[in-house]
This record gives structure tokens, sequence and C-alpha cells, in this order.
């Protein structure tokens, strides 16, 4: 049977979220497949870790871009990420990019190159403003590793209160 690179790396996706190593072979099982017919769609492991990440993050801009009006100055792409990372669903395969130690370097690179615009990180204005800016994103940043990891689970109201206190820094940061 024929698999398109898609469906291959939701494959990859699924090996990540059951705690495996990404690799060929390891997606080729999930798959149901030869190495070969991976490889054929993903010749190294590098094409295919490098894929992954591109795909997390197409999923992660197509759900940050419903958040947004289009045109959303920098501070709504922030909004947007702060409130997306706060209530949205993720798990081990959202940590793509930590997937390959020898390949950390690039993989963290490519995935701060796509998600910058909604970090906030280009926005100008005095010291405080900015370390509003960058403390709400980095609470932000903590809950969704957090919830990947699985290491403290928050119920919907502790969630919900942690995002009306990250959009109050962001809140303060505008009155800096």
């Amino acid at each position: 049977m024929a698999r398109s690179s898609e469906s291959l790396l939701d494959d990859a996706l699924a090996v990540l979220r059951q705690g495996q190593v990404l690799t060929l072979d390891a997606v080729a099982r999930q798959a149901g497949m030869t190495k070969p017919g991976v490889v054929h769609h993903f010749p190294t492991k590098e094409a295919l870790s490098m894929a992954v990440v591109d795909h997390v993050v197409d999923r992660w801009e197509a759900e940050l871009n419903r958040r947004i009006d289009p045109g959303a100055d920098a501070l709504g792409r922030l909004r947007a990420y702060v409130h997306w990372t706060l209530t949205g669903d993720f798990d081990p395969s959202d940590l793509a990019m930590l997937a390959d130690a020898r390949l950390r370097d690039r993989l963290r690179s490519q995935w701060v190159a796509r998600l910058d615009p909604w970090f906030g990180t280009g926005i100008e204005g005095p010291a405080p403003q900015r370390a509003a800016y960058q403390a709400a994103r980095l609470l932000a940043d903590g809950a969704w590793i957090n919830q990947c990891l699985g290491v403290v689970t928050l119920d919907h109201d502790e969630r919900q209160s942690l995002l009306d206190l990250a959009l109050g820094l962001i809140d303060q940061g505008t009155r800096a």
C-alpha cells in the first residue's frame, strides 16, 4: 500500500507519542511498511526529523492563525500563542524539536525560525514592557512543555487562571 509523506509524518508523531525513539525503522513499523518505503519519502533520519518538526509547526500555525484576525500585529500573535499554549492539548510529539540530541540545534533553529513571529520577541518598547511580554510567553511555554511531559496536570480552572495571569502580563506590558 502506497503511503503519502503526510501520513508517514503522522506515523512518526505516533512513534513519538508512544515514547519511542524516532527512527526510519520505527516509522516503518508504525506504518506497516518496509524501511525502504519510508526512505523513498525521507532519505535520512535527518530529513525525517526536519519534516516532523515542520509537520508539528504546520499544525501549530494553523491553530494559531484560527485564533487571530488577518493582519494581526505582533501583540495579537503573542496573545494567540499564549492562548493556544494554555488551552490546547499537547503530547510528547509536540516536543519533536528535541527528538534527536544530534540534531537538536538544527531542529530547535527550525522551530524558532517558524514560530518566532508568535513569541512577541519583535515587540519594541522599554525593558519593563518587553519583560512583561516575555514573562507571559515563558509562562505559556512552561505550561505546554509541562503538559507534553505529563509532569503536572492542571484542571480546567487552573489552566484558565494561568491564562488570565499570562494575558494580564501582556496587558501590564501594554501599560508599561
